[in-house]
C-alpha cells in the first residue's frame, strides 16, 4: 500500500503521466481514511490503494479520460449497501467515501517534486487545496510555497490545518487540508538473522529503516534490501553520530548484553516516539538495574503468541503502529 513518501518516490521513478486519487472525506466507516493517496499511471499500472479493491477499477476508468488534461473530478462512493443491488456489489463497508481525482499536469508535478525534496530532508509539508473555483493548490513549509493557491491564510487559520486531514470551511469556502509527514525513522540496533524480516516489514509499512551494527558483514543490501542506510561502527561511536528526534523509533535486537546496556544508558534521556528491547523482562531489569521504565517497551511487541522471527516482527510492528497512531494498548496485550 505504501506511505505517501513511498508513493511519491515510486511515481517520480516511473517518469509517467499520472492521475492522483486522494480520499478527501469519509462518512461512516471505510477501508482507508481521509488523506490516503494513490496514483494511476498512463500504462495502466497503479501505485498504492484506496480500498480493499472495490473502488480502484471504477477510479481507473475515470482516470483514463484525464491524462494530460489538467482536469479534476470529485467522485462519491456510497458503500453502505449490503446487497448486490447497491454500488460496489454489496461491499457493505457502511461508509460514504469521497475521492478527488486530479491529472498531474506540469504545475502539480512541480509541487510533487517540491514535496519529495522536503520530505527527503525530514521536513513536514502543509498541503491545502481549494475544493471550489479553480481547484487551486499549494504546498507550504515555513516560508516556502509552491502551487497556485492565491488565498492568503492567517496564522490562526494555518494552525487549524495542523492535524490529520479533512475538509474545512473558511469564510464560506471549502478547503481540503493535510499535513504530510516524512517517512518515520526507525533505528534498528542489531543486524542478525531475526532482524531481517522485521526490517522488511517495517519498510513495507512506511518506516525509513536505519541498520545500526558493529558487524560490517551483516550490514549489506543482500540482507536488508530496503534499508534507508547502514551505520557501521562500535556501539559507542554509533550513538555519538546519531541525532535523534522525538518522532524517531528505536528497536534493540543485538542479543549482546553489554551492547544493549550501552544503548539503553545512552538513549534513556532522549525524547523518542518508541523504544523497544527484545528480551525478557527479567533480562531488562538486569540491564537497567531497576524496574522497566514506562518509556521502554520490554518485552517488546503485542502479546499475540508470536513464535519465530516473522511472527515476532508482526507483533513489534503492530505495537509501533498503535503508538504512532495514538491508540491505547491494553496492558494485558503489551508483551509477548
Amino acid at each position: 500500500m505504501g506511505s505517501i513518501p513511498q508513493l511519491v518516490d515510486k511515481l517520480i521513478e516511473s517518469r509517467q503521466a499520472a492521475v492522483i486519487a486522494k480520499i478527501i472525506h469519509v462518512e461512516g466507516s471505510a477501508y482507508r481514511k481521509e488523506g490516503a493517496w494513490m496514483f494511476f499511471l498512463e500504462d495502466g499500472s497503479r501505485i498504492g490503494l484506496l480500498s480493499g479493491g472495490c473502488l480502484e477499477y471504477d477510479l481507473q476508468c475515470r482516470a483514463k479520460e484525464m491524462f494530460h488534461t489538467g482536469s479534476v473530478k470529485i467522485c462519491e462512493f456510497d458503500l453502505r449497501s449490503e446487497d448486490d443491488l447497491g454500488w460496489g456489489r454489496g461491499a457493505g463497508c457502511n461508509g460514504v467515501v469521497t475521492v478527488m481525482l486530479r491529472d498531474i499536469d506540469a504545475g502539480f508535478k512541480e509541487s510533487l517534486l517540491f514535496l519529495h525534496e522536503q520530505l527527503k530532508q525530514g521536513r513536514p509539508v502543509q498541503f491545502v487545496q481549494s475544493l471550489e473555483n479553480d481547484f487551486d493548490f499549494c504546498y507550504s513549509n515555513g516560508s516556502e510555497r509552491r502551487g497556485t493557491l492565491t488565498r492568503t491564510f492567517s496564522t490562526g487559520e494555518m494552525q487549524s490545518f495542523q492535524h490529520s486531514a479533512g475538509r474545512k470551511w473558511i469564510k464560506d469556502k471549502l478547503y481540503y487540508y493535510q499535513l504530510i509527514w516524512p517517512a518515520p525513522s526507525l533505528y534498528l540496533f542489531g543486524a542478525g538473522g531475526d532482524a531481517r524480516p522485521f526490517a522488511a516489514l517495517a519498510s513495507s509499512v512506511g518506516y525509513a529503516v536505519h541498520i545500526c551494527d558493529w558487524r560490517e558483514s551483516l550490514c549489506t543490501e543482500e540482507y536488508f534490501p530496503n534499508a534507508t542506510s547502514f551505520q557501521v561502527a562500535p556501539i559507542n561511536k554509533l550513538l555519538n553520530c546519531i541525532t535523534f528526534n522525538e518522532l524517531d523509533s528505536v528497536v534493540i535486537m543485538t542479543h549482546d548484553f553489554q551492547a544493549d546496556q550501552q544503548i539503553l544508558n545512552s538513549i534513556q534521556k532522549e525524547k523518542l516516539l518508541y523504544v523497544g528491547l527484545l528480551g525478557s523482562e527479567k533480562r531488562t531489569r538486569r540491564l537497567l538495574g531497576s524496574v522497566v521504565p514506562d518509556w521502554l517497551h520490554s518485552p517488546i511487541g503485542l502479546s499475540i503468541g508470536a513464535d519465530g522471527p516473522e511472527e515476532i516482527a508482526v507483533s513489534i510492528i503492530a505495537e509501533m503502529i498503535a503508538i504512532r497512531k495514538g491508540k491505547a494498548i491494553c496492558p494485558s496485550l503489551a508483551s509477548i
